[in-house]
């Protein structure tokens, strides 16, 4: 019998722990988390660029829910999808049940290393892993601020990945390579690719299994968690196809846009009508507030290219 697919797919401020092997023969971990930093009010980066409030979400069509069905946050009509919910999250950690029955795995291009971007025979593919923002390249030798068992208030949400197959997407096809550089300092010299806009996993399922549990539980105990009222979500596979949902950390307006081309272009400003260069990814500074940094520490921004004017961002990352 042939398996089944639940994919996940992962966009916004989300930050993979552990991030991509470094080397192909590297083991990969039993278990990883996709952590989502918590921004609940407007504020400033190091840049004075603007970081408007991010929330941890779900977005899942309403014809993949079954037995009771939480009322959502919002509901959207999905060009392809129909209507969508949407359920925001806050301090909660969310698991699979039952598991998948494949191991953790990155995928990663056994012949070809990323370079300034995918497309050419010599140059690994858009869907390796690597393709992800590495901080490791940026502040090597980083680490959490606080253990992903016993996360702080600088995480809003975890997802716990037991299995399966972490690749990198690119569904905005016109994006540009970027750079690394911190307010008042030199471009980090040795980085300029292009950077995956989102990442996903493949959990693999016996043909027999007809549902799969999307269960939620606090982070921490002091504080009230908020997203579905019935702590869980039951997903069932379509007649045909995968399982898609897609579970993100962005803006509300970019969660309603999730699966629409026009998220591709919605950061695009204007001066007097003409389209103007977006500078940086300014939401890119939240992967930071995870991280043990000296205060008074650089925290680089991804750097839009000569030719990006209307660029996708709140790029996801790994550590």
């Amino acid at each position: 019998m042939a398996d089944k697919i639940l994919r996940i797919i992962f966009n916004g401020i989300s930050t993979l722990y552990p991030g991509a092997p470094r080397t192909r023969d590297e083991t990969p971990p039993a278990k990883a988390f996709v952590l989502m930093a918590a921004n609940y009010e407007t504020r400033k980066n190091d840049w004075e660029g603007t970081i408007e409030p991010h929330f941890p979400f779900v977005y899942v069509p309403e014809s993949l829910l079954a037995g009771l069905v939480s009322e959502p946050d919002e509901r959207v009509e999905d060009e392809k999808l129909g209507t969508c919910n949407i359920y925001y999250l806050e301090n909660a950690r969310v698991t699979f049940e039952p598991s998948p029955t494949e191991e953790l795995h990155y995928y990663i291009d056994p012949k070809h290393d990323p370079g300034e971007r995918p497309g050419s025979d010599d140059v690994a593919g858009e869907d390796d892993i690597r393709w992800l923002a590495d901080l490791r390249d940026i502040l090597p030798h980083v680490a959490l601020k606080s253990p992903v068992n016993a996360p702080g208030p600088e995480v809003a949400a975890i997802v716990e990945l037991t299995g399966g197959t972490l690749k990198a997407g690119f569904p905005c096809k016109s994006v540009q390579t970027q750079t690394f550089r911190a307010a008042g300092d030199e471009t980090i010299p040795g980085i300029k690719r292009v950077l995956a806009s989102e990442f996903s996993i493949d959990m693999t399922y016996p043909e027999e299994t007809p549902q799969v549990k999307l269960r939620l539980r606090p982070l921490r105990m002091d504080a009230f968690m908020t997203g579905i009222s019935l702590n869980e979500l039951t997903l069932r596979w379509p007649k045909t196809g995968d399982l898609v949902i897609r579970i993100g950390n962005d803006t509300k307006l970019e969660a309603r846009l999730v699966t629409s081309p026009k998220r591709c272009s919605a950061r695009v400003r204007s001066l007097q009508g003409e389209p103007v260069l977006k500078p940086r990814d300014d939401d890119f500074f939240l992967h930071y507030e995870l991280l043990k940094i000296p205060e008074k520490a650089a925290r680089p921004l991804p750097q839009a290219g000569p030719h990006q004017t209307s660029g996708d961002h709140c790029k996801p990352g790994g550590i």
